[in-house]
């Protein structure tokens, strides 16, 4: 059974041609409400990322040979408005606030598979949580994992004033490093001071 409900239908941004010109790729239609199954959400989003991604992905650079249409926008905060019995009975409840990382987050609600997509319950559906989702968690990876971050070191970040960037300074910085950052001007170059 699907537990709660609010509206039946909703808003949503999908691309209709692969194109990089994004405005001229997408549009904005009406979607009628769900039915989920047992482990899905419908998140009514709040707050959405607005990332160069999007317009990658919408140009077709990320995946090659994927037919339009299909939803755009690749993270978001919001409220769980409805929740499949599975869902529910693993906390995924209504009115439970939430970040999710799919496709498909420039919308006014997503339909999120707990078991298969990126959720995490978080205390507040806020904006300042949206940021951390790809920025936070790719400078994160990319000094951690791939970069095998130490402390002590001199980390070079290349981008340093972009959005993934200025989360890898400060990350580097927290870490103990001395951190190098490039930009492109001076109006970057004050921003990372």
């Amino acid at each position: 059974p699907i537990l709660a409900c609010r509206s039946m239908s909703f808003r949503k941004m999908v691309v209709h041609t692969i194109t990089p010109q994004f405005r001229q790729g997408t549009r904005v239609v009406s979607e009628g409400q769900p039915v989920l199954k047992r482990s899905e959400i419908l998140v009514q989003l709040h707050y959405a990322g607005i990332n160069a991604s999007d317009v990658n992905a919408s140009a077709g650079r990320y995946s090659p040979g994927a037919k339009p249409p299909f939803g755009i926008g690749f993270e978001g905060v919001g409220l769980i408005e409805a929740a499949g019995d599975a869902a529910f009975s693993r906390g995924f409840k209504p009115a439970t606030a939430c970040a999710v990382v799919k496709m498909g987050c420039f919308a006014e609600k997503i339909v999120i598979d707990v078991d298969k997509d990126a959720v995490f319950p978080i205390e507040r559906a806020t904006p300042d949580v949206v940021p951390l989702l790809i920025g936070g968690l790719t400078s994160s990876i990319g000094l951690e994992v791939a970069g095998e971050m130490k402390r002590g070191e001199v980390v070079l970040v290349t981008g340093a004033s972009g959005g993934t960037g200025l989360f890898a300074v400060q990350l580097a910085a927290i870490a103990g490093n001395r951190v190098i950052g490039t930009c492109g001007s001076d109006d970057k170059v004050e921003v990372l001071r």
